[in-house]
């Protein structure tokens, strides 16, 4: 084998090599980029959490100040229906969270 040969076999050699650390390195932007948007979308969803914990909470409040029993507080309708919206917020964080760590792993 020549020298022009093994020239040209190491330049494609290097050619293939940049190529994969390209995609490769394209590839892990993309990973990451698609964790920060999850991380901005759980603090959303911690944000709402915060909110309508501080609901809950003044409308108890409300209601003990008028009062209300104990019982009463405890299962009116409005404080069930922001209950339910935070149940869903936190299966969604918890999904949020799972995808995450199936990016992470799969690195």
């Amino acid at each position: 084998m020549g020298l022009m040969q093994r020239l040209k076999d190491d330049f494609r050699t290097g050619i293939a090599t940049l190529r994969l650390g390209t995609a490769h390195a394209a590839n892990r932007a993309l990973e990451e980029t698609e964790l920060l948007r999850m991380r901005l979308e759980i603090r959303k969803i911690d944000q709402q959490l915060s909110d309508l914990y501080k609901d809950i909470g003044e409308r108890a409040v409300e209601m003990k100040e008028r009062g209300e029993t104990a019982e009463r507080v405890a299962y009116d309708a409005e404080i069930a229906r922001v209950m339910r919206e935070i149940q869903q917020l936190k299966d969604g964080r918890k999904k949020l969270e799972a995808e995450m760590d199936e990016i992470r792993n799969e690195q």
